[in-house]
């Protein structure tokens, strides 16, 4: 004899308590926020390792080394969104601020936010287009700045993630002046 029997209540009540508790530990052990910044920072560092790369390439082997369209380095790139603003509003203080739109200044043929001409390295940019930030708002952005006369450069960004910040201390180890803002290129720290 077939007897069909479900769950009580309290049998149910039972188990959505104990997946609410899993729940909810899962949320504190993994923090979601927390996984976004270091997915962004990743993002950042290895944008600014490619850039890097990319800038080193054309140091040598472009004939000609113009590191600013201006050949003055004297004002900043900006991966922002923006107009021009004042030195101080940027991540460090030393120069004129200059922000560019993103969305039409990704070009790689000194035009860009980064004002290199790639396009001038033989066989081609080995960058497409320039990236952008992940956030890329007036704190979290990435920034060039450069030396023309020493061919020297540096490339800033911000991070946020506590792995980043904290346990890899990327910041306080990549040669720079500045905690907070990770720096690369062949001049970190470098000022005008």
């Amino acid at each position: 004899m077939y007897s069909s029997r479900g769950f009580t209540l309290l049998e149910l009540l039972i188990v959505i308590a104990i997946l609410a508790i899993l729940a909810a530990a899962t949320i504190l052990v993994l923090n979601p926020a927390e996984l976004l910044r270091q997915s962004r920072d990743a993002k950042r560092v290895s944008d600014l390792f490619a850039l890097n790369k990319a800038l080193g390439l054309y140091i040598t082997s472009a004939n000609t080394i113009t590191l600013d369209s201006n050949s003055l380095c004297t004002t900043r790139g900006y991966s922002h969104n923006g107009t021009t603003t004042a030195a101080g509003q940027g991540l460090m203080s030393t120069s004129t601020a200059k922000l560019l739109a993103s969305t039409t200044n990704r070009t790689t043929s000194g035009s860009g936010w980064l004002p290199v001409n790639f396009s001038s390295i033989p066989g081609g940019s080995p960058l497409g287009t320039l990236p952008v930030d992940p956030s890329n708002t007036a704190n979290y952005r990435y920034e060039y700045l450069c030396d023309s006369t020493a061919s020297t450069y540096e490339l800033d960004t911000r991070l946020e993630s506590e792995k980043y910040l904290t346990n890899d201390d990327l910041d306080a180890k990549d040669g720079g002046n500045n905690l907070g803002v990770y720096e690369v290129g062949t001049a970190p720290g470098l000022s005008l």
